[in-house]
């Protein structure tokens, strides 16, 4: 991953770090000390409406450039072309607490491109998913 992905690679060797002996770290662990990783990376977190779909909670710069709009606020389904495809990716990560690497084709306002999609799941007071951080890059 390193090679093909360099920053994905720094903010999985980030999360490793972090997890602390844990299966994955903590929310205060990960959400909020990134530094130079912020602007790589979405948080998603699943919504307190009713259908519980996950929304984006926190979207960095580079990722708004590259999506050509700003995420905040937006369903996880604006990740991917498909919106299923983003939502059964981040319904896989929630259940098992697993990190996923995807990549797709996608149309982004400056043309067609392939991003890359690390997600990677923060626990809360009792150990299990509460949210995901997922760094996206294009990849070259």
């Amino acid at each position: 991953m390193a090679d093909r992905h360099p920053v994905l690679g720094r903010l999985y060797r980030v999360w490793l770090a972090r997890r602390e002996g844990a299966a994955m770290p903590q929310a205060e662990n990960i959400t909020k000390r990134l530094a130079d990783l912020d602007d790589v990376i979405v948080v998603i977190r699943p919504s307190a409406e009713s259908d519980g779909a996950a929304k984006i909670e926190r979207s960095g710069e580079a990722v708004d450039r590259l999506y050509g709009a700003p995420l905040t606020g937006e369903a996880v389904g604006r990740l991917t072309p498909s919106r299923e495809d983003a939502e059964n990716e981040a319904a896989v990560v929630f259940a098992s607490g697993r990190t996923l690497m995807m990549e797709d084709q996608v149309e982004l306002p400056g043309g067609p491109a392939r991003v890359a999609r690390l997600y990677l799941p923060f626990a809360g007071a009792d150990g299990r998913a509460i949210g995901i951080v997922v760094g996206i890059a294009k990849v070259s």
